[in-house]
């Protein structure tokens, strides 16, 4: 084949031309484009309700929905939120702690679920990942150390009065002053007044963020429930003592509203 570069293109060469060129470059095109121009991104799409706990963990909360991801997959690297008490701009701060499943299974008539440490998981592009997150306190575990003192008195009155009954038991230890200081140093760490409540849920992924706002309310009585599971606390070794199994502890499922 011979070339002629004395002769122009015609119309027809130069559009073949074009094609080819830009046909090569199309592959490279969508590289940068997937790569550096276009940007993952989250939303999430919550259940509906909060689990709102009072225990040995302190004050904190769960909460599930689902994460989607648009444009292309995103990798989640963190999950941390922050709970604002309206009435007096207290702020509980609060990190992943574990994911449980939203699966129920039933073993000897009882059900139960799983749960996992939270860990970094990928949402596929245009896909729904599922995810039920347990969070926990930033700061030291304060309530758990003022536990101890009770711990060593429920010992003491076990061992003094081996035949002693629970009733009695429970009676003797609420009249200690290890109980009565324990019961007011946990009760002003307390959290969970009766007011309305801001939550803001922070989602790293892909180096970006997702912040997401909802309220929540809660009524004197819900909160007098939550306050009820300090005497279960200082209780705790009595009962376990006593009857082999832990004590039940009052949680409260709220629904919240998404803010704009």
């Amino acid at each position: 084949m011979s070339f002629n570069f004395h002769e122009p293109m015609t119309a027809y060469e130069l559009l073949a031309i074009v094609i080819s060129i830009v046909a090569l470059a199309i592959p490279g095109i969508q590289w940068i484009w997937k790569n550096w121009i276009c940007k993952a991104n989250i939303e999430f799409l919550p259940s509906g309700q909060v689990t709102i706990y009072f225990n040995r963990s302190g004050s904190y909360l769960s909460f599930g929905g689902v994460y989607k991801a648009k444009n292309k997959s995103a990798t989640v690297t963190s999950v941390s939120s922050s709970v604002i008490r309206k009435s007096d701009k207290a702020v509980l701060d609060l990190r992943w702690s574990s994911f449980s499943s939203p699966v129920f299974r039933k073993i000897a008539g009882t059900y139960e679920t799983s749960f996992e440490t939270a860990h970094p998981f990928m949402v596929k592009k245009d896909d729904l990942s599922p995810v039920f997150v347990e969070f926990e306190v930033k700061e030291q575990d304060v309530v758990g150390k003022e536990l101890i003192q009770t711990y060593y008195k429920t010992a003491e009155i076990v061992n003094r009065f081996p035949d002693i009954s629970i009733a009695e038991a429970e009676k003797q230890l609420r009249c200690t002053s290890e109980y009565s200081d324990s019961f007011t140093k946990i009760n002003d760490l307390f959290f969970w007044q009766p007011g309305k409540y801001q939550m803001t849920i922070r989602t790293e992924f892909n180096s970006q963020k997702e912040t997401n706002i909802f309220e929540f309310d809660l009524s004197d009585f819900e909160s007098k429930q939550l306050r009820c599971n300090i005497d279960s606390l200082l209780t705790w070794n009595l009962v376990l003592h006593f009857t082999g199994n832990m004590p039940n502890m009052n949680v409260i499922r709220k629904d919240f509203i998404e803010v704009p």
